[in-house]
């Protein structure tokens, strides 16, 4: 007969007294839970209870008032625009993960109190839910406690681990995996609005299991429902009743060497251009030419054919291009080579925060189906997530040849790659400067925060709060605070693309007609001296630089006579090398 399953309950922000209503109710979730999948085994369910520690560490009007400006500091308010419950318990959340998060002596607190129960309850799982998941994140990892995870199955439910405050203050914008955990199963709601995020973390024994649900009022965040939750059951708790993870990452692991032998690390490419938007003033002419010249040149590269994915005009809707994304930079393994090209429209969106003001202006690709919205914008928002964890020998490019902002032509043959905001989304970020007699841009909070958390040498940011690649949200810090962070963490902090612009901020990028068919003029020059710094290398890419394939495209647009200069952004180890 089986011994009976130990799980050791860990809970979030609220009233949770030893004996509560609410342990009753996390036991039938996971007792309904279990029974789908092994209606004979026993369950041994304990609590780790921290109520008294939170009262001593209450949050005050101010402390919540405090929070929010830390939120509203860094963009992070989307929680409090969409929240169709009582937000009090959604400010209270966000002044206690706050205060958690900024108090060391907090954090030892309850990392203490979960270690002890762990050893006294010694449980084969640990469910952590909401700051409960924290708590267990922060134990697992502490060089002092993270032994405590050793053979253990974690889920983190209704978590705020990947939140982009939480990531950027306590980890410096970069999670690390569970090495001593038997498997950690991240469960994500993207209808939960309690500063959850998705988490992406390169680990065998890592996994987001997506466990959607959708009810009015704050149940989207209730524990018992991502317990029951019909994937939770087929994955999680199928995996910890049967202990199948210990096959499957037994598998992987024997596959690795294998794959290693016969296989060089996988190519993909994902390929957006879009020429015939809705609008006819708005159409351009050389970007489906521009993906066609692209993927020939990927291809004479080594890239597989099947290994490009295209879309163009009506499907490169921004539902579409997100899907697409999803695939090029899923299973992404170390030596993989993503690259992510974009031809169409770019612009800036003015974006609100916290209250309804606007607080930051974002860089945005321009979708078919634009229509200045967040929802249908593509920015950093919602793409640093997909490559935030990537592993640092991965090599992701972004090449875009659009406008950074509006730059929309009047007339005449060059055709601009920005679209200007209509006057109603251009006023959010303008006001009346009485004493000039002139509308000005504001001064916006955010932007001049970010300013100071990225080196600008390699990362140039100009005015913008928001750009493709830079991984934004997650720099919370000020810039030397992040490297000390990261040094005492072990990591180099964020992922960062390598990031090849059209132009330069406050310049347009043009379209180019050669002869009768059109290119974007960047995308042009680019493949042209690729294909020229190729054959005088003899292929060698050892001894090219794409710092030299930007310089040499800036330069072959000034012989077009082009007022338009590519620009480079990304680490210096990839400044430094080929593409």
């Amino acid at each position: 007969m089986a011994t009976a399953l130990r799980i050791l309950c860990v809970h979030g922000v609220g009233q949770h007294p030893p004996g509560g209503a609410w342990q009753q109710t996390w036991e039938d979730a996971i007792h309904d839970a279990c029974r789908q999948v092994d209606a004979e085994r026993a369950l041994d369910i304990q609590y780790c209870h921290y109520d008294d520690i939170f009262a001593q560490h209450t949050v005050s009007l101010g402390d919540t008032l405090e929070a929010l400006a830390r939120l509203l500091a860094n963009g992070i308010t989307a929680p409090f625009r969409r929240a169709r419950g009582d937000d009090s318990r959604l400010r209270h959340t966000a002044g206690m993960v706050v205060k958690w998060v900024e108090s060391a002596t907090f954090r030892k607190q309850t990392r203490d109190r979960l270690a002890q129960r762990i050893e006294a309850t010694k449980p084969h799982v640990v469910l952590g839910h909401s700051l409960g998941s924290l708590v267990c994140y922060d134990t697992f990892t502490h060089p002092d406690t993270r032994a405590t995870a050793s053979g253990r199955y974690f889920a983190s439910l209704g978590s705020q681990i990947g939140n982009p405050f939480v990531r950027g203050e306590y980890q410096a914008g970069r999670l690390s995996a569970l090495e001593k955990a038997r498997f950690w199963y991240h469960l994500y709601n993207r209808f939960d609005s309690v500063f959850t995020a998705r988490v992406s973390i390169a680990a065998d024994n890592f996994r987001q299991v997506d466990t959607h649900f959708d009810i009015p009022g704050n149940a989207d965040h209730a524990a018992e429902e991502y317990l029951r939750h019909p994937q939770a059951v087929s994955t999680f708790w199928f995996d910890v009743l049967n202990d199948e993870t210990t096959r499957i990452t037994r598998a992987l692991r024997e596959q690795k060497p294998v794959a290693a032998r016969v296989a060089t690390p996988r190519k993909r490419a994902l390929l957006v251009g879009i020429n015939e938007y809705p609008d006819p003033d708005q159409r351009l002419a050389g970007c489906v030419n521009d993906v066609f010249l692209m993927s020939a040149m990927l291809q004479e590269q080594g890239f597989d054919a099947g290994d490009i994915r295209v879309v163009l005009d009506d499907r490169a809707t921004a539902d579409g291009i997100r899907e697409r994304v999803d695939w090029l930079l899923d299973g992404v393994r170390p030596g993989d080579q993503r690259i992510l090209y974009y031809s169409g429209h770019g612009a800036q969106l003015a974006t609100y925060g916290l209250g309804d003001r606007v607080d930051r202006m974002d860089e945005t690709l321009v979708p078919y189906d634009f229509d200045w919205t967040e929802d249908t914008a593509l920015t950093d928002d919602w793409l640093f997530e997909r490559y935030v964890q990537l592993p640092y020998d991965v090599d992701f490019s972004i090449i875009l040849d659009c406008c950074h902002s509006g730059g929309m032509s009047k007339g005449g043959p060059a055709r601009m790659r920005g679209l200007n905001p209509p006057d109603d989304i251009r006023h959010r970020a303008m006001k009346w400067n009485a004493a000039r007699e002139m509308w000005v841009p504001r001064e916006l909070e955010v932007a001049e925060r970010k300013q100071l958390a990225v080196d600008q040498s390699t990362m140039p940011l100009g005015d913008m709060s928001g750009r493709l690649g830079y991984a934004l949200p997650v720099r919370t810090l000020r810039l030397g605070q992040a490297r000390q962070l990261r040094k005492r963490l072990g990591h180099k902090g964020p992922y960062m693309p390598l990031l090849v612009y059209a132009c330069q901020e406050g310049e347009f990028a043009y379209e180019y007609e050669h002869g009768a068919i059109q290119h974007g003029a960047f995308t042009y020059a680019l493949v042209k001296n690729w294909r020229k710094m190729l054959r005088g290398g003899a292929g060698d890419r050892r001894r090219l630089k794409v710092s030299d394939l930007v310089k040499y495209t800036s330069q072959e647009l000034r012989e077009l006579e082009y007022d338009q200069t590519a620009a480079l952004a990304g680490p210096e180890i990839r400044l430094s090398r080929w593409m």
